[in-house]
């Protein structure tokens, strides 16, 4: 019976962090759209976080520009706060990045 319950334990802590992955994909594609459009790093922040509701203050958001492309990455330490689980294999780092081509009129050759 111990060993159903972990099992059952381990089970519900990967699903919370698959969750909190696809959260994270989400995020980094709003991110990008948002970047295609606009240059500003707190515009793209502040998308992100309004387009998941994921803990912000465990987010990290870049955002680069390559030619015609913008590409955003959204980072994000998954808690693991399953008892017993957590305790055995600690946050989960999560990672996506997002591309566009860069719509913004102001861009050299644009």
């Amino acid at each position: 019976m111990p060993f159903l319950v972990l099992l059952l334990m381990c089970i519900v802590q990967t699903a919370l962090v698959a969750r909190d992955a696809v959260l994270v994909s989400h995020a980094a594609r709003v991110g990008a759209r948002i970047a295609a459009v606009e240059p500003s790093l707190n515009a793209v922040r502040s998308a992100v976080i309004a387009a998941t509701p994921l803990d912000s203050g465990r987010l990290d958001v870049e955002r680069e520009s390559a030619r015609d492309l913008v590409r955003v990455t959204v980072r994000y330490r998954s808690p693991t706060e399953v008892p017993l689980v957590g305790v055995l294999i600690g946050d989960v780092d999560l990672s996506e990045s997002a591309a566009m081509p860069d719509e913004r009129r102001d861009r050299p050759g644009g």
